[in-house]
């Protein structure tokens, strides 16, 4: 247990300089109003730190008057115990914390002469389990009656913090910040879902429609072979019919000519508007898929970026949603265009095709006919041969008793069902793929984000129930004493722990009754200012045995009691640090009988102004 040797007080307040020992056990201050006692614990208290000062002055108020500076110096005794010295950092056997008060209003503290910042205080501080702030270790000045009124939610993490329990509730708050990141993250991977089950649901619609694309490109490869297949047949069945209206088809042949060329042009025209609009089209699916694939890397950017929020992320794309959406919107629509009219120009290429070919036919029976009949049927075996050529470099013979015509008809319907299908990237296929692959891990990651949860929630309730056991431990052990000692004054009481299911709603009260009556609320209302005072000072002195801290110190808590309370909760307290290594710094205005079992009395005087401090006696 590290103690304080002395308290040093130099230009502070009323004290010029003033040295004050302190001893393990009871330490207790006297003097009349005015001498000064109240500013030795405020010295310790600005000493080790604490926010508070008398009346909330500034701490350059406290310098005393017509002095530019003051220090106050708390002495640790770091004497060797055991072969170990309390404060192993430090060679010394006593250790100096000083805090210096300038009156421009800079404050700095130092150790052994050394300056140190605030966060190696507040570790020096941690590793002395003293918490200056915490009024269960230093109580100023009517901080008995703020105890008492504080909302219970603070006074059981004022309780929890002197005791040493704080962490359990850190440990909780801890585990339910893990739990809000876990649900965060489970929340972010549902939304990722659903967007990918969005995308995978177009993709797949696409990935069907190349599909039957190339159901309907083999069933139109068949058809063009049965379609030739179909001429040489017919052509065949045809060699006999060729043999008449010489004379009439010789005027019509050249006609036929002329608009055989008309109408080659004419699809010559249509194939170059075919191409262009193809290569138009299939660009554009290109330039849509490359939008698709930005849209859906910015938003799983947006969303790593959103759950990720505070942490520097590099930016690896510049992604404008809305202008993203728009260019996408104006390629489908330039897409949807350039379909109609690739629609319209294939089916004018095909009609023309047809024609030419109709054309063709017309002039070759119309030549066969003008020949000479064995003339005449050279030619149809030419061309018998010519169109054997042209069917078997595209398919083995086809056996089939429908016409060319009827082939073309369906291949027609083939065509135009192809149109309305449009162009589909190959491509298709493989972000069809891609996306069900994401799909498949977005759904292990939803799987794992659920397990975290629980397990999370699992640890949460698990931290609350080692907390609460704890807590209920502690005030178990606290309501034994408290109650002991209120029988002292013919009085009974009890602790309630409030809304132990709820960490942040939890808090503690304390009841009392006296002279037989049930024990209340303890509250400014039901119970008089000197049985309110009474009931606290008990709680705390129940609480000392569970408090951390080496030192402890509570200024003036008599001022509402009466005399035979008052002597009570002294010897009561004197009863309580006999034979105690910890330190109790108490201050009282009033006369005390019966204080030899007192280890350190100081008494302090105000002499011309300057307070003045003895050291009476001691155990």
């Amino acid at each position: 247990m590290d103690t304080i040797r002395e308290l040093i007080l130099e230009n502070f307040m009323s004290h010029s300089y003033s040295r004050i020992p302190l001893k393990p056990g009871l330490n207790l201050i006297c003097g009349p109003n005015g001498a000064g006692k109240s500013s030795i614990l405020l010295g310790l208290s600005v000493a080790l730190g604490q926010t508070y000062t008398e009346r909330s002055r500034k701490l350059s108020d406290l310098i005393q008057r017509g002095k530019d500076l003051a220090r106050v110096s708390v002495v640790f005794d770091n004497s060797p115990r055991d072969g170990k010295r309390p404060l192993p950092n430090f060679p010394t056997d006593t250790v100096v914390l000083s805090r210096y008060l300038s009156r421009d209003g800079t404050y700095w503290h130092e150790i052994n002469s050394k300056g140190i910042t605030k966060g190696e205080l507040l570790r020096f501080l941690k590793h002395l389990s003293i918490n200056p702030d915490n009024m269960l270790i230093i109580m100023h000045q009517n901080m008995v009656d703020t105890f008492g009124a504080i909302d219970m939610k603070e006074r059981l993490k004022l309780v929890e913090e002197a005791v040493g329990l704080h962490e359990y509730r850190e440990n909780i708050l801890s585990a339910m910040q893990k739990l809000s990141h876990t649900l965060s993250e489970e929340e972010a991977v549902k939304r990722l879902l659903e967007k990918a089950e969005e995308t995978l649901k177009y993709w797949e619609g696409e990935y069907q429609r190349l599909k039957r694309r190339r159901e309907l490109e083999k069933r139109k490869k068949e058809l063009e072979t049965e379609y030739l297949w179909s001429k040489y047949l017919r052509k065949e069945e045809e060699l006999q019919e060729l043999e008449t209206d010489l004379e009439e088809l010789r005027v019509q042949l050249e006609e036929l000519r002329e608009e055989t060329g008309k109408e080659r042009r004419k699809v010559e025209g249509l194939e170059g508007e075919i191409s262009r609009l193809e290569f138009e089209l299939e660009a554009s699916y290109e330039e849509l898929i490359a939008g698709e694939k930005l849209r859906t890397e910015g938003e799983i950017y947006l969303t790593l970026a959103e759950k990720l929020s505070g942490t520097a992320l590099p930016s690896p794309l510049s992604y404008d949603r809305e202008r993203v959406e728009a260019r996408i919107g104006e390629i489908r629509g330039r897409i949807a265009r350039l379909k109609g009219e690739l629609s319209e120009k294939r089916k004018a290429y095909v009609d023309s095709r047809v024609r030419e070919a109709l054309l063709e036919m017309r002039q070759d029976l119309l030549r066969k006919e003008m020949d000479s009949l064995s003339g005449e049927m050279r030619r149809v075996r030419r061309e018998l041969e010519v169109l054997r050529r042209e069917a078997e470099s595209v398919g083995e013979r086809v056996e089939t008793k429908r016409k060319p015509q009827e082939v073309l008809e369906e291949l027609k319907i083939v065509g135009a069902h192809l149109s309305t299908l449009g162009e589909v990237s190959p491509d298709v296929e493989q972000m069809y793929l891609n996306y069900r692959a994401t799909m498949e891990e977005l759904k292990e990651r939803a799987k794992i984000a659920e397990e975290n949860r629980r397990k999370a929630l699992e640890e949460v309730e698990e931290r609350k129930r080692r907390w609460r056991k704890e807590v209920e431990k502690l005030l178990h052990q606290v309501r034994e004493e408290y109650v002991k000692l209120l029988e002292r004054v013919n009085a009974r009481g009890d602790l309630k722990l409030v809304n132990p299911e709820d960490i942040e709603g939890a808090g503690l009260e304390l009841y009392v009754g006296f002279r037989g009556t049930t024990p209340q609320l303890l509250d400014a209302y039901t119970q008089s200012g000197g049985e309110r005072t009474t009931a606290i000072m008990f709680f705390l002195l129940a609480l000392q045995k569970q408090i951390k801290s080496p030192v402890r110190a509570v200024d003036e808590f008599e001022t509402h009691l009466d005399p035979r309370n008052r002597e009570t909760i002294f010897r009561s307290l004197i009863e309580a640090t006999k034979g105690e290594k910890v330190q109790y710094l108490v201050i009282t205005p009033g006369h005390l009988l019966g204080v030899e079992e007192v280890p350190n009395i100081i008494m302090v005087q105000n002499v011309g102004g300057v307070s003045q401090v003895r050291v009476v006696t001691g155990a």
